[in-house]
């Protein structure tokens, strides 16, 4: 933009607001320092579909699905035994 230095007009740059940048979806504009910047969006884990066996857990600001552990309630033990953890492992023993 054109601007007056006393009595002569000077070429200046116009400063950026994160008003002149269009961000891709996922993400927004921030300031950095006199810079507007595209940055990613944090998604909360309701926002993530997770395959099955696993389970969506944020990682600071990102989510992300990490494999379930199982449990009791994942196996199926067959008459005559029951189910007890084993460490992390649920396991079938007799009663």
């Amino acid at each position: 933009t054109c601007q007056m230095d006393r009595t002569t007009p000077r070429c200046v740059p116009i400063k950026m607001t994160c008003q002149d940048l269009t961000c891709p979806p996922g993400s927004t504009c921030r300031m950095d320092g006199d810079t507007p910047r595209c940055v990613p969006v944090a998604l909360p884990c309701q926002d993530l579909s997770c395959p099955p066996g696993s389970t969506c857990r944020m990682d600071g600001a990102t989510p992300r699905c990490v494999p379930m552990a199982p449990t009791c309630q994942d196996l199926t033990c067959p008459p005559g035994s029951t189910c007890q953890m084993d460490k992390t492992t649920p396991r079938c023993v007799p009663m």
